[in-house]
């Protein structure tokens, strides 16, 4: 279970720096990694992506939208459905073992609803990797059905209380940022930060910074590493973390 979790947080610290850019896969591009979605490159100028993690399902489109002066524009909607995810954050291994509360992180006291949530966000480019790609992105995310989960059943952890507080709280504000620029014909950095705003919420915001270097050996491998730097305000406290950050990409 211990593993498991760690494998869930990692997928989530992960699946965010690869997608935060205004351009789009190429198409009928495809690309899978170890800790980010799959996702395609449709013929219609857009980008689908879905989360292989299954017991959190979730799915997004990034489109092509018009350029503001010299900014790329794109626009991205994503649906998720997270009921399944914390059901087994109640932990099915605890009640065989006789304890329902051994090894979970929502209490099984707590009734989990039926609940989905939708995102839909801006993002802007400028410039390219060689001589620097700034994209700037915004949006907000709302939760239908959230009102029956208990304000107690949360999960405060860093990186995953951020991300389920829209279920909480109804909806989140998201602003965020990235720098790309390569050392290299393989060799390139990048450096973000996301802001999640949680208005009437226990927790009030979350603030990650990351930063990781990209050795891209061909068109089919793409390998990264870094670390995460997250400040929040969770139920119980502010609390920062640093993290690791690990991916290998696979593109076809």
């Amino acid at each position: 279970m211990r593993i498991v979790s760690l494998a869930f947080v990692f997928s989530i610290i992960s699946a965010q720096w690869s997608s935060e850019s205004a351009y789009l896969l190429e198409k009928n591009r495809r690309e899978i990694g170890l800790f980010s979605p799959y996702k395609i490159g449709m013929n219609s100028g857009s980008e689908i992506g879905v989360n292989k993690f299954l017991l959190m399902p979730s799915i997004y489109l990034k489109q092509e939208a018009p350029k503001y002066n010299a900014w790329k524009m794109a626009r991205k909607l994503r649906l998720e459905y997270p009921t399944p995810g914390l059901k087994w954050m109640q932990s099915p291994l605890g009640k065989e073992m006789g304890d329902p509360n051994m090894f979970s992180l929502i209490s099984t006291q707590f009734s989990i609803p039926h609940m989905v949530s939708f995102y839909a966000g801006l993002i802007g480019t400028k410039g390219d990797l060689k001589l620097g790609q700034l994209s700037l992105n915004g949006g907000i995310g709302i939760a239908l059905n959230g009102k029956k989960l208990s304000n107690d059943a949360t999960v405060d952890l860093p990186v995953i209380y951020p991300r389920l507080s829209v279920y909480y709280n109804n909806f989140v504000i998201k602003s965020g940022g990235e720098y790309a620029r390569l050392l290299s014909d393989q060799l390139y950095y990048i450096i973000d930060y996301e802001m999640y705003l949680m208005p009437g919420n226990g927790g009030r915001y979350a603030f990650e910074q990351e930063s990781v270097l990209v050795w891209q050996k061909s068109n089919w491998l793409n390998l990264s590493f870094g670390y995460k730097l997250i400040v929040g305000e969770y139920p119980f406290g502010g609390q920062a973390h640093l993290l690791p950050t690990i991916n290998i990409k696979f593109g076809w």
